[in-house]
C-alpha cells in the first residue's frame, strides 16, 4: 500500500512505531542479562554492541511490513533507498541510544523513532525498556507517558533549574568549562533520557551535540509537551554534520541558548 502524506493516519503510524519500540526493547533488556559484547566507533564512549544492530533489523523489518514506500534512517547503518520509497517521508532512527550505559548495565538507555515527512518531525516514540516507559508524541496530538498527557515544568528562572547534561563527555573531556549559574545540575549520559525528562517537567533544560538520530522523537515529544527546541548544523549544507540542540522550559530558553552557545565557544576553542 502507498500512502500519500496529506492523507496519513499519524495514529496508525504512531501504533506500528510504539510496537516497534518495544519489540526491539525486549531485545535490550534481555541484553542487561546477556554477556555485552561490544567495540568503540571511533571515541572510547561511543560504542556499538550486537544489540544495537539486532534491535533496528527489528524495528526496520516491523516499519517495512506495515509501511514499505517510507525511507528509513538507522544509526547502525546507511539510509535506505529505493525507487520505489516516497522521499517526503522518512523514519529516522536510534535503536539503542545510551549504548554506553547499556554496557554498564545503567538502565537509562532505550529506543527511540521519529517519522519526518517534508522535513518535519512529525511522530516520535521514547521507550525505556528497564523501567517499560513509553513516551508518545504526534504533531496536535500531545505528549503522553504510557499514555497519561505531560508537560514541562514552570521553571521561570535560570537560578532555579534543574539542568541535565549540557553536551556528552566527549565533548568537554579535558577542557574548562564554566556552566551557568542554576539549582542543580544532573548528568544522565543519554539523549533520550533527558530529552524525555524535560518533556515530562522533572528537568527544566538540556543541551546536546548530537546526530539527528539522537534528537528527532525528542524534538517532537518536546514541542508537544510545551517546551522549547532549537536545532542547528555545524555545516548546513551537511545532512551528515553535527547537530548542537538546545531545549529547555519556553520562559528560561533565551537565557539558556546564550549560556550554552558560550559553553559551545569555550569547548571548540
Amino acid at each position: 500500500m502507498t500512502y500519500n502524506v496529506s492523507m496519513f493516519d499519524l495514529d496508525h503510524a504512531l501504533t506500528i512505531a510504539t510496537e516497534a519500540a518495544k519489540k526491539a526493547g525486549e531485545k535490550i533488556k534481555q541484553g542487561f542479562t546477556d554477556p555485552i559484547d561490544f567495540h568503540s566507533k571511533g571515541d572510547i564512549a561511543d560504542r556499538v554492541t550486537p544489540v544495537d544492530i539486532d534491535a533496528q533489523k527489528i524495528i526496520q523489518e516491523i516499519l517495512f511490513e506495515e509501511f514499505p514506500n517510507i525511507g528509513f534512517l538507522g544509526e547502525e547503518g546507511d539510509e535506505a533507498k529505493s525507487e520505489q520509497v516516497d522521499n517526503a517521508q522518512r523514519w529516522i532512527v536510534d535503536p539503542l541510544d545510551g549504548t554506553m550505559n547499556f554496557t554498564r548495565r545503567i538502565p537509562f538507555c532505550g529506543v527511540m523513532i521519529a517519522l519526518e515527512q517534508n522535513g518535519e518531525i512529525v511522530l516520535g516514540v521514547l521507550h525505556f525498556p528497564a523501567f517499560d516507559w513509553t513516551y508518545t508524541a504526534t504533531k496536535g496530538g500531545g505528549a503522553k507517558k504510557n499514555g497519561r498527557p505531560i508537560r514541562v515544568g514552570g521553571c521561570a528562572l535560570m537560578k532555579d533549574a534543574m539542568v541535565a547534561e549540557i553536551f556528552s563527555d566527549r565533548e568537554a573531556r579535558g577542557k574548562q568549562v564554566m556552566y551557568p549559574p542554576v539549582a542543580a545540575y544532573r548528568r544522565f549520559g543519554s539523549a533520550i533520557t533527558s530529552l524525555a525528562f524535560l518533556a515530562e517537567g522533572m528537568i527544566d533544560a538540556t543541551a546536546l551535540r548530537c546526530s539527528i538520530w539522537d534528537v528527532a522523537a525528542g524534538k517532537i515529544l518536546i514541542e508537544e509537551a510545551g517546551g522549547s527546541i532549537s536545532i542547528r548544523r555545524d555545516d548546513p549544507r551537511d545532512p551528515s554534520s553535527v547537530l548542537t540542540c538546545i531545549a529547555s522550559v519556553p520562559a528560561i530558553h533565551s537565557d539558556f541558548v546564550s549560556s550554552v552557545e558560550h559553553i559551545l565557544t569555550t569547548i571548540s576553542a
